[in-house]
């Protein structure tokens, strides 16, 4: 880091937040959507590559257990970022920040950082990759300008797909940012695919299973902070409750009972889209009155 405009503290001693702030003033970039990574790697001078690891990795050749599944890597003594070459924009931008967090926060001061899908995951328990992942999200929503900007906004899944293009964010870290930082109670449940027949592409027809919840504080506060099914998996239909093809454009709606142990049921009013392999619910408000 060069120098420092908003804190007269050593680079080190910076909390995640500030280091954010530091590097969206330093690079210009504060305020320019979608933020521009090239900026950030050239103010550190870091250098980005992109290629197929299974083909070119001289930096990497020495490394022991190298992950089969490697999407993106830092090499701190080449101050090198390098991505795969399959990332489609929007993970090759999340994975860049994510190398560059690494880079940048005090702790994580290892040699050689390897990231797979599941180190670059929002449902990660890694700590470092955790931190690495939050700031990387800082990066792309510059701080709290996004949930600023959303609060105008009505509730509801429409204002992420509203915003997501305008920072470059796909809808699910969007949908995150959206509910974790919300003031009002709201909620979000994840589903993965499960299927693993490359025939069975329809929604109707796939596997889904719960892959995480996000809740905003007061949701967590007046209801939960995360569901389980009972159900191992379940059909992309019975969780839309319509037997239609959906898409990323398509916003259904669909009641949302929840069981309480021995305290009766919650309702709620929520709204369901998919990115094609995702499917994300977002828990609006609930249709009863609220009882604890």
């Amino acid at each position: 880091m060069q120098k420092l405009r908003i804190s007269n503290r050593p680079p080190e001693d910076l909390p995640a937040g500030e280091i954010v702030e530091t590097l969206l003033e330093e690079t210009g970039t504060r305020d320019r959507l979608p933020t521009d990574e090239s900026k950030l790697l050239g103010f550190l001078n870091l250098q980005q590559l992109s290629f197929d690891f299974a083909q070119e990795m001289d930096f990497l050749q020495k490394v022991p257990d190298l992950p089969s599944k490697l999407r993106a890597a830092l090499s701190l003594n080449d101050k090198v970022v390098v991505t795969h070459s399959t990332l489609g924009p929007k993970r090759c931008r999340f994975s860049v920040f994510h190398e560059i967090g690494h880079f940048v926060l005090p702790e994580h001061r290892e040699k050689l950082f390897l990231d797979t899908d599941e180190t670059l995951g929002w449902w990660t328990k890694l700590r470092l990759e955790k931190e690495a992942n939050e700031i990387a999200a800082d990066f792309i929503f510059q701080g709290n300008r996004f949930t600023d900007e959303s609060i105008a906004f009505p509730l509801s899944c429409r204002t992420v797909h509203q915003l997501a293009p305008k920072y470059a964010a796909s809808y699910e870290s969007a949908l995150r940012r959206y509910v974790e930082r919300h003031v009002l109670p709201c909620a979000a449940i994840v589903f993965n695919k499960i299927s693993r027949d490359p025939e069975e592409s329809d929604l109707e027809d796939s596997q889904y299973q719960i892959q995480y919840t996000i809740v905003s504080p007061s949701f967590a506060k007046d209801f939960f902070t995360a569901v389980e099914s009972n159900e191992p998996f379940s059909r992309g239909s019975d969780i839309f409750k319509v037997h239609a093809a959906r898409n990323v454009a398509n916003i259904a709606e669909a009641e949302l009972v929840v069981e309480r142990a021995n305290k009766g049921n919650w309702h709620f009013e929520t709204e369901l889209f998919t990115n094609g392999y995702k499917i994300f619910q977002f828990v609006v408000r609930p249709t009863t009155p609220h009882k604890k």
